[in-house]
């Protein structure tokens, strides 16, 4: 971990101790730790105060509330898209699951008809020569 002092205004907003003295100002401790720092490396007082805005301003961001009207017109369009997906998909009721074709009976049906069709191929093979 590099140093505070080496930090940008962004990175210093994200600090869990930074974020802590920026909203709780009166919190003796930290309080104390940041006016040391700060005394330390005077220099960097627009960082901090850059940082500063940063963090009070996504402390105050709140999401935006929907009305009743607005979540319901929300599911309203979901309900809808769902149904028009439903009507553009094929309908496979006349197909065959896959899970019936690869059954252990099927499989062994198919390689005697193969090996049958294969026997099959050599007579004729033998048999026209």
């Amino acid at each position: 971990m590099k140093p505070y002092s080496e930090y940008s205004a962004e990175e210093l907003a994200m600090e869990s101790l930074f974020i802590r003295w920026v909203r709780f100002p009166n919190d003796p401790p930290i309080r104390s730790f940041w006016e040391s720092w700060m005394t330390k490396y005077p220099y960097k007082r627009d960082t901090v105060n850059k940082a500063r805005e940063l963090v009070l301003v996504a402390s105050e961001w709140r999401p935006e509330v929907l009305s009743n009207q607005d979540v319901n017109s929300i599911w309203d369009r979901i309900r809808n898209s769902l149904e028009i997906i439903k009507e553009r998909e094929p309908a496979d009721h006349d197909t065959v699951p896959t899970s019936s074709i690869l059954k252990p009976r099927n499989i062994v049906f198919g390689v005697i008809a193969i090996a049958l069709l294969g026997i099959l191929c050599l007579l004729l093979l033998s048999y026209f020569r």
